[in-house]
């Protein structure tokens, strides 16, 4: 399971905290907006890669 929420006050910089649990445990971090980008490109990577290997069993 992922958590995410926007932190920011008027004279902050938006953080985005991204908490995280799995079978080995928890975890979570607060993120800059372009570091949220970042990791969105990453995840989206591994969804497709996934979806890759899924697919490859079937031909």
């Amino acid at each position: 399971m992922v958590f995410t929420y926007l932190i920011g006050a008027d004279a902050l910089v938006p953080l985005v905290a991204v908490h995280a649990t799995c079978r080995t445990g928890n975890g979570w971090a607060e993120l800059s907006l372009p570091q949220v980008a970042e990791l969105i490109e990453h995840l989206r990577g591994l969804l497709e890669q996934a979806d890759g290997d899924r697919g490859a069993g079937d031909e």
